[in-house]
């Protein structure tokens, strides 16, 4: 009896441990900086429903929205530690850990929204992405959509020649200035936060941006002109860190990967909706939209694209996100 006893007790012990390392469930922090119902929001709680789904529960993901979990670098930096499992991140904060991707920064890289969406839904491009990742430690689980970048100025824009001499602000990006120069403007980097009274007392005579932000900011105030050029395709990379990645069980790796992908169609389509219906409310706001022939733009950026093509890698992602048509 005493034996029977001390055999149930072990079985007992060992339902008890082994039973929670079954059950389980894999929680993944996630972490962005926009609000909650903006389209990095939507993307990533795409992301969970689709993890949740495809892992039959064993692993979700909580979205932090807001920069909770800090700001865009201090997010990379905690994918590296452990603190933070999953990261959004503008391509220009990545660009600094991974140079090869500083390639998303260069002009017309796409041809449009709707070409890019393509291009980031080809596993081969994906796979070419994420072992530039892969070399500095990290994992690329989708490519999110910031936006497509026109020009807001003073006066109309109604072709190339008509931005010449203009001063334009840009990020301080080395492309971006090189771009609005050989445009034939002034390119003039600025603190974002001193853009509006930057215009406002002349400083710049523009600006490039995305509608949203446009919209949002009430730039349209100080600079009512609104050229629709689609110079740029602003993309944010949702990485993990490698080794976190690979800590993960074979089957929920690919689960992330599937949800990765499946989320990256969704905030893109959800971005370039929200894109789209800001063009009616700058008209509502009074905004004077002109359409200059972008292939004059597009011929200027050629030699910009060829200047910061430095790397073997950079030169191969390039041309594969070109070809998918």
């Amino acid at each position: 009896m005493k034996l029977t006893n001390l055999a149930l007790c072990a079985a007992l012990g060992a339902t008890l441990v082994s039973a929670p390392a079954v059950a389980q469930e894999i929680t993944l922090r996630a972490s962005h900086n926009a609000n909650a119902d903006e389209p990095y929001g939507v993307g990533m709680r795409k992301m969970a429903e689709i993890l949740e789904e495809k892992s039959g529960g064993k692993a979700t993901i909580e979205v932090y929205d807001n920069a909770t979990l800090g700001d865009e670098m201090e997010s990379i930096q905690g994918t590296q530690i452990g603190t933070v499992d999953i990261a959004v991140t503008a391509n220009s904060t990545l660009a600094n850990f991974v140079p090869d991707l500083s390639v998303f920064s260069l002009p017309f890289l796409f041809n449009d929204a709707a070409q890019m969406d393509r291009a980031l839904s080809d596993p081969e491009v994906l796979a070419e992405i994420d072992a530039a990742l892969d070399a500095q430690g990290f994992h690329l689980l989708s490519v999110f959509s910031a936006g497509t970048r026109h020009i807001m100025t003073k006066k109309p824009i109604e072709s190339l020649d008509d931005m010449a001499g203009l001063k334009i602000r840009t990020m301080q990006n080395p492309a971006h200035v090189d771009t609005f120069n050989a445009f034939g403007a002034n390119a003039t980097p600025i603190a974002y936060t001193e853009l509006y009274g930057a215009i406002e007392t002349g400083v710049v005579d523009g600006a490039e941006a995305a509608n949203t932000n446009f919209y949002s900011q009430k730039f349209y105030e100080v600079a009512p002109d609104w050229a629709v050029v689609g110079w740029l395709e602003l993309v944010a990379p949702v990485i993990m860190g490698k080794a976190a990645y690979e800590a993960l069980p074979v089957d929920v790796q690919a689960a992330l990967d599937e949800a990765g992908l499946e989320a990256g169609k969704a905030e893109r389509a959800t971005y370039l909706a929200s894109d789209n219906a800001r063009f009616e409310d700058l008209e509502k706001a009074g905004v004077n939209i002109t359409h200059p022939d972008v292939e004059a733009f597009r011929a200027a950026a050629a030699p910009v694209q060829q200047k910061y093509l430095e790397t073997d890698t950079q030169k191969k992602i390039f041309e594969m996100l070109k070809s998918v048509e």
